[in-house]
């Protein structure tokens, strides 16, 4: 996948212009602030299913422990989904 970077001075300076290329060509733009990388401009939906998709994941891992721990250690899913949305805030 290309890759594009660019300093904070430059994305302050072309922030459309960078967001009309993202939209245009779904490249992220990856943002430097003293030559280390601080941010990363990508498309909402691409957010999006990133986060789906690490929600997922830590579902996956939870179950995982869930299952190999002992019984009195295990829980319900109402109750996990319970102290997850609780977590989330």
């Amino acid at each position: 996948m290309p890759t594009k970077i660019v300093n904070v001075s430059e994305l302050k300076a072309n922030l459309a212009a960078l967001m009309a290329a993202l939209d245009a060509q779904g490249v992220p733009v990856y943002v430097t602030q003293h030559g280390k990388p601080r941010a990363v401009l990508v498309k909402y939906e691409e957010y999006e299913a990133l986060l789906e998709k690490l929600d997922d994941l830590e579902d996956i891992v939870a179950m995982h422990q869930a299952a190999s721990s002992p019984e009195e250690e295990a829980v319900s899913l109402a109750a996990y989904e319970l102290q997850q949305a609780t977590l989330r805030g």
